[in-house]
């Protein structure tokens, strides 16, 4: 299944550069959940809490009182 997602080809005979692609992180939930959730992530080290951005109100990506933040990061 996960082949059909992602094609991957093996480089391992030839030396490419590798560009650094960005990921792209949303939270959508409770203000509490977003932030109890960056928090989480922020303490098992996979990003500082000031790397996401500020949690604004969701609109149709959430149910009512939800909010959305958003981590960008370079991938290595």
């Amino acid at each position: 299944m996960a082949e059909e997602f992602v094609k991957l080809e093996d480089n391992s005979s030839n030396q490419m550069q590798v560009s650094r692609e960005k990921i792209k992180h949303v939270l959508v939930g409770s203000p509490n959940v977003v932030k109890r959730t960056i928090h989480r992530l922020h303490t098992m080290g996979y990003a500082e809490v000031n790397s996401w951005s500020k949690p604004v109100i969701a609109g149709n990506l959430g149910e009512s009182g939800d909010v959305v933040s958003v981590l960008i990061r370079q991938q290595i």
